[in-house]
């Protein structure tokens, strides 16, 4: 294997062929970085100065999803467990979430946590992120499918998890608004019924969670009003790839609509935009 591998190599070199394998070495070298002892990760060096050394629950998930993919389990389930245990923290506030819905922003789980002390971050910035809980909730299904009992270990874990799927009907996701993957303007976004409907499905494979059918089915009703749309106010975003991939929530057809509507309005010659007249500009300082 090894004398193939270097052939290969030996290949790539002589034909001037891009090295995937050192580009993916490269990256993974660069989120290793990232992470901080607690398991989490910061969505950016954790020397800058810009506020990106804190840690997203989102950020978390997708840089976990690398790993995941790569069969490394080991950085998956630790920063799982952090983001559990972060959640028992604040597991107050998710109970009177629960029995009381959310009215104000602070209400809600937060976007943002300090990656080794776990505390919120309290000052404004787009907080209402639903997404990032289905996401949570859709790779712990995914984990705990495979693997049972590695993340879900004791009593306090799957208390947990099920809280966030009663939080869920208490904010009835399927109409309420959040600030979306771009932690922008509030509106019912495609994209974050989407992924919140992924992680129930995803977690309802578990005998030790609760997942009642009508949190489902009212996802699926919500997400087939709005596709092919994002939301009332965008016809096309970046953001809805989730819902091909990781998410797999839509049909071929849908599929192939939102594909050909993505690559008509939003692809120019050296990239992606997120969407047309995006806003944001220099609103928020950029992760570097």
């Amino acid at each position: 294997m090894l004398l193939y591998l270097l052939q290969v190599r030996l290949y790539i070199k002589e034909n001037n062929m891009i090295d995937y394998a050192t580009i993916l070495d490269q990256h993974l070298k660069i989120l290793k970085n990232l992470q901080y002892d607690s398991g989490l990760f910061a969505a950016s060096s954790k020397s800058v100065s810009t506020g990106y050394d804190k840690s997203w629950l989102r950020d978390n998930f997708y840089e976990c999803l690398a790993f995941h993919v790569l069969g490394d389990n080991a950085t998956v389930e630790k920063t799982y467990d952090a983001l559990l245990r972060i959640l028992l923290k604040h597991e107050a506030k998710i109970d009177h979430a629960i029995h009381h819905k959310p009215i104000f922003r602070h209400e809600y789980i937060h976007a943002r946590f300090h990656p080794e002390t776990f505390e919120e971050f309290w000052e404004e910035w787009g907080n209402k992120q639903n997404d990032s809980i289905g996401a949570i909730l859709y790779q712990i299904g995914e984990l705990e499918v495979k693997k049972p009992g590695s993340l879900l270990e004791g009593e306090s874990q799957i208390r947990i998890v099920n809280k966030l799927i009663k939080y869920l009907a208490s904010i009835e996701y399927w109409h309420d608004q959040d600030s979306g993957m771009w932690e922008e303007n509030e509106e019912v976004h495609a994209s974050s019924v989407g992924a919140v409907l992924a992680g129930l499905i995803s977690v309802k494979r578990i005998k030790s969670l609760e997942v009642p059918d009508y949190l489902i089915e009212r996802g699926k009703e919500a997400l087939n009003e709005l596709l092919p749309r994002e939301s009332q106010g965008k016809f096309v975003d970046l953001a809805q790839l989730s819902l091909i991939y990781p998410y797999n929530v839509v049909d071929d057809e849908m599929r192939t609509r939102i594909l050909e509507h993505l690559e008509y309005h939003l692809l120019r010659e050296r990239g992606v935009i997120r969407y047309k007249k995006r806003l944001l500009l220099q609103q928020k300082p950029r992760r570097l």
